[in-house]
């Protein structure tokens, strides 16, 4: 069978602007029949080694339960989906996950940031965009029809 899509990727950190973005990916998943996976990267980088192990542990265990979260989301809307912690500087794990698990499309929120703001942080997805090796989607964070018990069944 030929399917439009085989693997989608969508990232999220569990905020509300990557919660439109897993809920597109689902229902994006669910129309073409394609694998889905979830990634969560803990953005541990910057910290000195004293509070290394610290940060680590908790960025870890705020990523598992961010996931079981979009797992148990996925399950309520009978959508079978993976997932994946990583650590690092996310737009580079989220391009490495796509390329090891041979995904062809990546999902991402946008939070929306303009002007000076966008300057000074950076933008994961706009790095994600300028490197990526497959097209990449990004939802807008206005997106809201597509949120928790809102979107199509």
């Amino acid at each position: 069978m030929n399917r439009l899509y085989s693997h989608i990727l969508v990232a999220t950190d569990g905020s509300s602007f990557s919660e439109a973005a897993v809920c597109y990916a689902m229902r994006l998943a669910k129309a073409t029949g394609a694998r889905l996976t979830i990634i969560h990267v803990a953005n541990v980088h910057g910290y000195v080694e004293v509070l290394w192990h610290d940060m680590r542990r908790r960025y870890r265990e705020e990523g598992e339960k961010v996931l079981e979260e979009v797992r148990e989301h996925c399950s309520i809307e009978g959508i079978e989906a993976d997932t994946l912690l990583e650590e690092g500087a996310p737009y580079l794990k989220i391009v490495e996950a796509a390329r090891r698990l041979s995904c062809d499309l990546i999902i991402l929120g946008s939070h929306g940031h303009s002007g000076l703001e966008k300057l000074l942080l950076g933008s994961v997805t706009e790095r994600v965009i300028g490197i990526s090796p497959v097209p990449v989607v990004v939802v807008p964070p206005d997106f809201k029809h597509l949120k928790k018990g809102k979107h199509a069944r």
